[in-house]
């Protein structure tokens, strides 16, 4: 389980809070009217890709699917930084919620195939720990970046960590099954 938390508590450290994406919106004079249609777009595309991501997690290795996911969410994040356009805005917070649909089915399916049956409550007790725990502390670091140095440091390091975290997950992956007997 510690391959998959230590990965996740990186992932999650720059994770803040989608509330910033509302926030990068408003800032790039976006009409307030549209906020609640973008909020309500981004959830609609999140269940839709959550069908097809609980597939490919099904069908693929859990750890590829989420590696795809971050990674995915580190390239729209990274667009968050440079983007200044209200439409491009539009197309990556729609967009994002393409990388939930890829990461949070496999997550809590790793978390099964790593953790016995009978552990599962402490397995995900300890999967759901790290990610309230870093989310807090998440959302005050990309809010303190945001405010000492702009939104596209916020951004940018928010996307590093996701490469961070992916390439730790994929080693940790190729360690598991290097470790695994045969």
């Amino acid at each position: 389980l510690g391959r998959l938390l230590v990965p996740l508590g990186l992932f999650t450290l720059g994770n803040a809070s989608d509330v910033f994406l509302l926030l990068k919106a408003g800032a790039e004079q976006a009409p307030l009217t549209t906020l609640p249609l973008l909020w309500m777009g981004l959830h609609v595309v999140k269940a839709a890709a959550s069908l097809a991501g609980g597939r490919l997690a099904d069908r693929w290795d859990r750890r590829h699917t989420i590696i795809v996911g971050w990674l995915y969410y580190a390239a729209v994040y990274a667009g968050f930084a440079f983007a200044d356009d209200p439409w491009i805005v539009a197309v990556l917070f729609l967009s994002y919620g393409v990388y939930h649909g890829l990461t949070e089915g496999a997550e809590r399916a790793l978390v099964a195939e790593l953790v016995p049956a009978v552990r599962w409550g402490s397995g995900f007790g300890w999967y759901h720990l790290t990610l309230g725990a870093l989310t807090l502390a998440a959302s005050v670091l990309f809010g303190a970046l945001w405010t000492r140095f702009g939104s596209h440091v916020a951004f940018l390091t928010s996307a590093a960590l996701a490469v961070l975290a992916a390439i730790a997950l994929w080693i940790n992956g190729r360690s598991a099954s290097a470790a695994a007997p045969n």
